[in-house]
Parts: C-alpha cells; sequence; structure tokens
C-alpha cells in the first residue's frame, strides 16, 4: 500500500515542467519534495493528486489514480493547495463540513469540531472564513482536509495527505503544530506528502526528502542522505552549509521540537 508516481512528465507549452520524475512514499511517513521555485515541486503533486494532466503512472494504494472516479479519490486522499478563496460567506465550521462531506467520515458529524480543535480553532468556529488572517485561515483549511480523512487508516488501507507548502503563511510556533499534526497522521499509519520550502523543518520532521531541480529529481533519501552541502548547493544554485553555523555575531534560530 505505497504511493508511486512513476517516470511524471508535464509540458506547459514548450515548457517541460517535470521531465520522468519518479517518486514512492510509503504510509507512515512524512515524505518531503523540496527544491528552488520553478523546480516542479507543485506541478508533481499537481500530478499525484490527479489534478493536473500528465504523462506517466501514478497509483495510489496499488490502483492507478487515473482509473478511479473522484468520489473514490476523495475518500483515500486530501489535498491542502498553497492558497483557497471562497467566493461566498462561509463560516469556519461550514469549511470545515465541506471536507467532512467529500470523505469518507460524513457519517460523524462531531468530527468537523474535533478536526478545528487539532489545529487550535475550536473557538473559531462561528466566524467568517473571510475575516481570518492568512494563517488563520491556512490552518482551517488544514481542518478541511484532516475532516476528509480522519482516520489515518480504514479497513486496513492508508489515507493521505498531500499538502502543499503547508507552513507558508504561519509563525514559528503554528509551524510546529502543522508539522506535528502531519507527522501524527503518518505515525498512526496514514501517509504525508508535503511541499516544503523550509529545509530546517524539514530536516526535522521528514522521513524521505525529495529534492527536485529544474523538473528533475536530483535526490531521493533520508534528511541525513539528502541534505548535504553538495545537493543543496547544487539544486539551489547557491553556496549552502548544513549544519554549519554563520560567521560570529550573527544569530540564528531553529526549532528543536515543538513544545509550543
Amino acid at each position: 500500500m505505497t504511493l508511486e508516481a512513476e517516470e511524471i512528465r508535464v509540458r506547459y507549452g514548450r515548457f517541460d515542467a517535470l521531465r520522468g520524475v519518479t517518486l514512492q512514499a510509503q504510509p507512515g511517513e512524512v515524505t518531503a519534495i523540496v527544491g528552488p521555485n520553478g523546480s516542479g515541486k507543485s506541478t508533481l503533486l499537481g500530478a499525484i493528486d490527479g489534478t493536473i494532466p500528465h504523462d506517466g503512472r501514478v497509483r495510489l494504494n496499488g490502483r492507478p489514480v487515473a482509473d478511479q472516479p473522484a468520489w473514490a479519490l476523495a475518500a483515500l486522499r486530501a489535498v491542502l493547495p498553497q492558497s483557497s478563496r471562497l467566493a461566498f460567506a462561509f463560516t469556519v465550521l461550514e469549511v470545515v463540513r465541506i471536507g467532512l462531506q467529500s470523505g469518507s467520515a460524513g457519517d460523524r458529524p462531531e468530527v468537523p469540531m474535533q478536526a478545528l480543535a487539532r489545529v487550535g480553532l475550536a473557538h473559531y468556529a462561528d466566524r467568517l472564513f473571510q475575516d481570518l488572517s492568512g494563517g488563520e485561515a491556512q490552518r482551517v483549511m488544514l481542518a478541511r482536509v484532516l475532516a476528509q480523512v480522519w482516520a489515518p487508516v480504514e479497513n486496513g488501507e492508508p489515507r493521505w495527505l498531500l499538502l502543499d507548502e503547508p507552513v507558508s503563511s504561519l509563525d514559528i510556533a503554528h509551524q510546529l503544530q502543522v508539522m506535528e499534526i502531519a507527522r501524527d497522521f503518518a505515525r498512526a499509519g496514514g501517509g504525508v506528502i508535503a511541499v516544503m520550502h523550509d529545509l530546517n523543518l524539514t530536516a526535522l520532521y521528514a522521513d524521505r526528502v525529495a529534492v527536485l531541480a529544474e523538473g528533475q529529481r536530483l535526490a531521493f533519501g533520508t534528511p541525513a542522505e539528502v541534505l548535504t552541502d553538495d545537493t543543496l548547493s547544487r539544486a539551489y544554485r547557491c553556496t549552502l552549509r548544513v549544519s554549519a553555523p554563520p560567521p560570529v555575531g550573527i544569530p540564528y534560530v531553529l526549532p528543536h521540537a515543538a513544545s509550543a
């Protein structure tokens, strides 16, 4: 029961966004996709979730994604996009209920409030989504996808969270909270694939890391295997040093545990 993407190719006009990328993710793990802007991270996630046309094969729990109807996919995987806009005035609780109705726990009306509590926003249930800050809205959308696949394993089959930059609008404490939620989901037997920009959080939480550059997979492995001076410097085209402090007198701050 894995998520497999094989030889994924995506072309926009004359531009090759992905050039034969292969990725395998395991349930019980957090798999991070990192790389510079324009490297194809979000495109790869869109091909995996079935929203971006592509060449190649994607199999979810052993079944081709292309052969699955939308309702079946919705019960297996939930997708958190980079940003979400709503055209109508929904309350926070109504937004989270959208996820519940799309997934496999539709007969459990208590789940949306539990999901909001998980992201620390239960007291926001009656507020309008349009009135939230960017970080608050991002956490509400995370609650929505959690409600969609509330049980990480159902009938012996893992569910999947596909997260596109899930911490981009959040402060440090909430970044840690969100990554703990992702790791807890994986620990419970589900699978997580997350597009990440923060390499420090990636090193702290990911079990496997795929580094993309110019539409190709440059490296794949554990954080210790992949997050090296050579690989990162090649990917980002600048000199990077792993685990080396800056010059004397320049402070730097790194999270070490989600104790907030």
